[in-house]
Order: structure tokens, then C-alpha cells, then sequence
């Protein structure tokens, strides 16, 4: 029995030996998997077209609408009601105004031509002034007589038509905060009638076809407005085109010689 028992020890060391250097054959059954790499994605790079065309398909940014700008006045105007339109008859004009009993200045001017002619023309104004909580504006109407160029004999003052206006605004003091006349062109013209085509001379300046305007500030708080009409003015150049031209002059001898018979 001992015998045996040497015998087969040894072998027994032998299996066991065999066993530890081969585990996986002892520990089949408890195998534990062994993880697998995760597979790398792809980076792919973008066509600069692609990119392109995604940024187009955005949301477009929302644009806020700009402040209407007016349209300058044809005119003198008050509490936004046209009172004296370019061009209206100084009679009109006065039936427009509450306080008609203004006198009116008339004169004659004297234009001296390039071809030496001297062109009488009748001219005429009228003042008002008008008081309001936060000003003191005078207004000056200006109007001129084209018709008396073509025939002395229309002197009356239907035929004085306006065609520009000079306005001064004073403002009163406020307390506080006092509005100055920066507040005045800064919200009242600026904002309502846009950028002005030019600044000279101390003057903004704003034109379009009916009205000429120019606006400055005479000190912090007194404002000057001065205005006329191109359309009215063209009037004025084309009488004295008519009557005074070479043209003009041929023509006017023309109708003289209808009264000479031989």
C-alpha cells in the first residue's frame, strides 16, 4: 500500500504542475470575455460650399424698421396745418391767419442783369408773431409780384404770390430740465427729416423739389429757420427770360410794331 501511495504522488505533482502552467484549461468554465476595442468614428471635414450652404438656411436676423422720414413743408405751418402755401396770394394768405390785422410792407428791388438790363421787381412782407406756452416765434412771409415784370399795371396784391419765409424761434425757460435750441434741431428736424444734404456756414441744409430749407442755432436758445421755393423762383427766372432775353426783347418789339401802320 505504501508503495503505491509513492508511485502515484509523484504523478499527482505532474498534473498539477501541467494544470497551474495551462489555466485556462483549469478555469474553462469561469472564463471572463475579454473587452473589444470600440470602433473609431470617422471625422469627416466639411466642403467650405457645405458650410456655405448651412449658414444660408439660418434664421435671417430680424431687421427693425427705420423712422419715416417727412417730407419737408411746402410752406408755414402751424399745429401741422398748412397756413401760407408756396405760392398762394398774399391775399389768401391773410384770410388764412387769425390775426389779419398785420400790416404789410411792400418795396421794389432792383435786379441788374448780366446784359445790363435792370429788371424792377415788386416785393412785399408781413410779420407775425405767435405765443405759445414754450415759445416765441416771429415770422416773416415773403412774396413777390412776377406778374408786374410782363405789365406795370399789375400792382394789385392778388398778383403778390409767396415764395419764401424766414422764422425765429425763442424758447422760453422751462425750469427743468430747459430745452435749448440743440433739443430743438436735434429732435425736430434731424430726427424728423433725416440727415441733411450738407452743414455750412452754421446751417443745416435740406432740399428737395418743392422746399429749400436751412435751419441753425443763433444761440442756446433761439433758432433760426429760412426757407423759399425753387418752383416759385423758376417762376421768377422764366419772366425775366420772356421779357429781358434776346428772344424776349424781339418778341415784346413784334407786338409794338402791330400798333405802327404804313
Amino acid at each position: 500500500m505504501k508503495r503505491l501511495l509513492f508511485i502515484a504522488l509523484p504523478s499527482l505533482v505532474l498534473l498539477l504542475i501541467s494544470c497551474s502552467s495551462n489555466p485556462r484549461t483549469l478555469f474553462q468554465r469561469n472564463k471572463i470575455p475579454e473587452p473589444k476595442p470600440a470602433p473609431q468614428k470617422k471625422t469627416v471635414t466639411p466642403k467650405p460650399e457645405e458650410v456655405q450652404k448651412k449658414l444660408s438656411t439660418r434664421r435671417a436676423p430680424v431687421k427693425r424698421p427705420k423712422p419715416l422720414v417727412q417730407n419737408l413743408p411746402e410752406g408755414w405751418t402751424v399745429d401741422r396745418h398748412p397756413v401760407a402755401k408756396w405760392g398762394m396770394s398774399l391775399p389768401t394768405v391773410m384770410s388764412n391767419v387769425l390775426d389779419s390785422a398785420q400790416s404789410v410792407e411792400y418795396w421794389e428791388e432792383v435786379i441788374d442783369l448780366p446784359t445790363g438790363y435792370k429788371v424792377p421787381l415788386k416785393r412785399a412782407k408781413v410779420y407775425f408773431q405767435i405765443i405759445t406756452r414754450l415759445t416765441i416765434e416771429r415770422v416773416e412771409l415773403h412774396f413777390m409780384n412776377i406778374n408786374s415784370i410782363y405789365s406795370p399795371t399789375n400792382h394789385e396784391p392778388s398778383h403778390y404770390i409767396m415764395n419764401s419765409l424766414v422764422r425765429a424761434v425763442e424758447l422760453k425757460p422751462t425750469g427743468f430740465p430747459q430745452l435749448t435750441s440743440d433739443d430743438i434741431i436735434k429732435y425736430k428736424f434731424l430726427m424728423n427729416y433725416g440727415t441733411p444734404k450738407e452743414f455750412s456756414d452754421g446751417f443745416h441744409h435740406y432740399e428737395n423739389k418743392k422746399t429749400i430749407m436751412k435751419v441753425r442755432d443763433l444761440d442756446s436758445r433761439n433758432v433760426q429757420i429760412q426757407m423759399n421755393s425753387p418752383e416759385v423762383d423758376k417762376k421768377l427766372l422764366i419772366a425775366i427770360d420772356d421779357m429781358y432775353s434776346i428772344e424776349g426783347i424781339e418778341y415784346q418789339k413784334k407786338l409794338l410794331l402791330r400798333s405802327i401802320d404804313f
